[in-house]
């Protein structure tokens, strides 16, 4: 089970740590809850700032606003 859940809607992705419950719908790739580590050219790391739970994940899951903030 992941403990980030990462859904692509039409404007953006909504993110939910379902160790904390917190969420966030990013439409702008400024997130105010959860951080982008970038581990790779394909590759991100996930994190919620409220538990500091993680997850990799590929870009591909999130939309290209997030790709120059990730690396």
């Amino acid at each position: 089970m992941r403990h980030i859940m990462i859904s692509s809607t039409v404007h953006g992705v909504d993110i939910m740590c379902r160790h904390c419950g917190n969420a966030e719908s990013a439409t702008t790739p400024y997130l105010n809850r959860f951080r982008l580590e970038g581990t790779g050219k394909d590759s991100v790391v996930l994190r919620c700032l409220s538990c500091q739970t993680s997850v990799s994940a590929p870009m591909s899951q999130l939309s290209a606003l997030f790709y120059h903030h990730a690396c």
